[in-house]
């Protein structure tokens, strides 16, 4: 009985540790930066969606925790996800492309390429991968890497994409 309660203190902590990380950057604005899109045409931040809540994932080929993170996207349940997210590869064109066929129900999604590394210093990231939560233009909230539960991630990121 007590390491039942033990673990659940633990779960408890861990779930407002969790959400901490996730709410930890004070709101900013989209700054200027440009990606290239799969077919090599550039293309601006103030091109990107400019209504409601959704995703910027920023991703890096070949990348153990952003394979991982693709991967748990792709398993779970996430009704609004694939429309409502943009996918950034650090990495040529041809490097999305090829992380976006492997990812079919992330398909829909918008996927772009960051050639030369400036959308993850103008985004002032500090890991790979990373999950942005976007209201309009406004960076809200981020996660780094991977949460090892993935309905915590499932919940975090759905009721993101409801609201």
């Amino acid at each position: 009985m007590r390491l039942r309660k033990c673990h659940a203190v633990v779960l408890c902590m861990f779930l407002l540790f969790v959400l901490g990380i996730a709410m930890a950057i004070q709101p900013a604005p989209l700054p200027d930066f440009e990606l290239s899109t799969l077919d090599g045409q550039t293309v601006k931040s103030a091109d990107l969606p400019s209504q409601g809540h959704w995703l910027l994932l920023y991703v890096q080929p070949n990348h153990q925790f952003s394979d991982r993170l693709l991967k748990l996207l792709r398993k779970q349940e996430y009704p609004h996800l694939a429309t409502n997210a943009i996918v950034i590869v650090l990495g040529t064109t041809e490097d999305a492309k090829a992380m976006k066929l492997n990812y079919p129900e992330l398909e829909s999604a918008g996927w772009y390429a960051d050639n030369s590394r400036s959308v993850f210093s103008q985004l002032h990231l500090h890991g790979i991968p990373v999950i942005v939560g976007m209201d309009k233009k406004v960076m809200r909230w981020d996660l780094n890497g991977v949460l090892p539960d993935g309905n915590t991630q499932k919940s975090i990121l759905n009721t993101w994409l409801q609201n």
